[in-house]
């Protein structure tokens, strides 16, 4: 069963360390990903808005990593500590 205090916790989290959270249960919980070889990076993205002149926007931060064969990545936030990796 969940702590009362640990769902407390958590409702003070950001939506980024939120996002961080999950790819790392997500991780423990797969098992698939060689955490060896995730790489973190910082990526622009452009937004498909034709009228927008902020473009691209960012950087944000993204884990990459191959599973099966495939690359992935996950979306970690706009900013993100060196703790967290």
């Amino acid at each position: 069963m969940v702590d009362k205090e640990l769902l407390e916790i958590l409702g003070e989290l950001s939506e980024s360390d939120l996002r961080r959270l999950q790819f790392l249960i997500d991780n423990k919980l797969n098992e698939k990903v060689d955490k060896n070889k995730v790489s973190y990076r910082k990526k622009n993205i452009k937004c498909g808005k034709e009228s927008c002149q902020s473009c691209p926007h960012g950087p944000y931060w993204y884990a990459e990593w191959s599973e099966g064969g495939v690359r992935k990545s996950k979306y970690l936030g706009k900013n993100i500590d060196s703790n967290a990796k």
